[in-house]
């Protein structure tokens, strides 16, 4: 299950990073180095020579979501959402 949702967040985002006038290239790369500790993105926009700078603000909150999920690891944010964990 944590394989599904991992692949399923990095789609969501992805997919979402695109909407944003993102080439698809960017969009995928941009998804795995904020999802995972990947490094540096690929393409014109987030290539080595490049930055975040340029990408609208509605995006850069999509990867800033998507790079707390990553790091806190999907299982945590899981469980601060499910309502057997507060009622103990």
């Amino acid at each position: 299950s944590f394989f599904f949702i991992y692949i399923l967040l990095f789609i969501l985002s992805s997919t979402s990073l695109s909407f944003f006038e993102l080439d698809f290239l960017t969009a995928l790369s941009a998804s795995a180095s904020a999802i995972s500790n990947v490094g540096p993105g690929i393409g014109e926009i987030i290539g080595p020579n490049g930055n975040y700078s340029n990408i609208n603000n509605k995006a850069k909150w999509i990867l800033a979501i998507t790079m707390l999920v990553g790091r806190l690891e999907i299982f945590t944010i899981l469980v601060l959402f499910s309502k057997n964990f507060w009622r103990k």
